[in-house]
This record gives C-alpha cells, structure tokens and sequence, in this order.
C-alpha cells in the first residue's frame, strides 16, 4: 500500500496549481479516479511479481520431462504442457523424447527462462547422445541446467513384446552414466532420482509396467527435486 500512497501524493502534487497565491486541489471526482487507477496499476504489478516462475538462486526455472514427469502432478492426464506449478513452468508429456524436448523449450523462448530442470531420457532408451551437445548450447547461452538421472526400472515386470527391448534397467544405467559424466565435466548439477527411487521405501515401481512409479501423483519426487534446488 506504500507504493499506492506514494503514487496518490505524487498525483495530488502534480494537479495542483497555484494561481494569486491560492492552491487549488483537483476535483474530487478526478482524485478519486486517478487513486483508483493507481491501486489498480500496483495490484497489477503485485499479482506479476508473485506469478512469475522463479526459485531462489536459479531464476526463472523451466521443467522439461516425459510420464513419469507427469505421474508427479497427476494421475489421470498424459501431459502437463505450460502449467506454473511451484513457480516453475513445466512442459512434460507421455513417452517424450528429445524429439518433443526442443520444440518444447524453442517455443518456451530461450530469453524466457533462466534455468533448465531436465527429466529426461527414458524414451531415448540409454541413448544420451543427442541431449550433450543442445544443453551444451544452452550453457553457452548463459543458461543454467539441473539434470535429473533416469529412474529405475524392473526388467521382471517390464512388458516382453513391447518394453522389454527397449527398457531394461541396463539402459537407464547407461544413460545415467553417460549425463552424469557430462555434467561433471561442466560443473552441472545432478539430481540423482535414481538412486532415491531405488532405495525408497515409499516410492514403488509399477509390477503392471515395470516402468512407472506409484502413489500417483508421485508427489514426493516433485518434493525431492525442489528440496534439491534450494
């Protein structure tokens, strides 16, 4: 309310008029209009400050990740594309790729954010070739990135004619393996979801899949990447 009252005073002083030595206010009507507009400008100002998507220390954050990105927020959808949550802008869709990643944070706007939170690479199957050199870009930008290593999976439980081949947990590892080498050669930040998955007690893996983690929303692993950017 200071800003509102410092902006009615300035209004007052600016309406007045000094004519033979008398000081003339403006009208009652015109003040009331112009506090009005003030108030108006200012709680509009405030409501911009508290929804802009930033974390302390990293800025303006954008997620990107695929399902198991989405089970954190939701049960029932397949995708979360462009919500604030947390105060972070999130972009995640079943089965996303890298192929689904770019477009997501080129459309975002590069000058739109300040840091990149990244759960991605189940769907690459191990493959983490392509995501090196586009977050490479993005450094050099002047961006920043946290990168979240791939969940486990459980090769019993996985699907033998569709997800078997594609899935084993031997491809998270690889993928894991190589992001974690490329982030420590870089000073990036990783969040290790792998190893909190896999000694959780909480957090379980679908028997029906092998792939997808339950309760969902899989509230705590949302938690648990927050924690991590504090």
């Amino acid at each position: 309310m200071e800003k509102v009252y410092s902006v009615i005073i300035a209004m007052i002083v600016s309406f007045v008029t000094v004519t033979s030595g008398n000081v003339k206010l403006p009208e009652p009507e015109k003040l009331a209009e112009a506090v009005e507009s003030a108030a108006a400008e200012t709680a509009t100002a405030e409501q911009k400050a508290v929804e802009e998507p930033k974390q302390k220390g990293y800025g303006r954050i954008l997620f990107v990740g695929d399902s198991r990105s989405v089970d954190m927020f939701t049960g029932d959808t397949n995708e979360v594309l462009g919500q604030n949550i947390d105060g972070m802008t999130v972009y995640c869709r079943d089965g996303a790729q890298y192929k689904d990643m770019v477009p997501w944070i080129e459309s975002y706007g590069i000058d739109n954010f300040d840091t990149l939170v990244t759960w991605m690479g189940c769907n690459n199957f191990g493959d983490f070739s392509e995501y090196g050199p586009y977050y490479d870009s993005l450094l050099a930008k002047g961006k920043t990135i946290v990168a979240c290593t791939v969940g486990p999976t459980v090769d019993e439980c996985l699907l033998i004619d569709v997800d078997y081949l594609y899935y084993p947990n031997a491809n998270q590892i690889k993928y894991n393996n190589s992001l974690v080498a490329w982030a420590n050669e870089r000073g990036v930040k990783i969040i290790d979801l792998y190893s909190y998955i896999s000694n959780s007690s909480t957090v379980t893996v679908s028997e029906t899949d092998g792939i997808h983690y339950f309760p969902q929303p899989t509230t705590e692993l949302w938690n648990y990447i927050k924690a991590n950017l504090k």
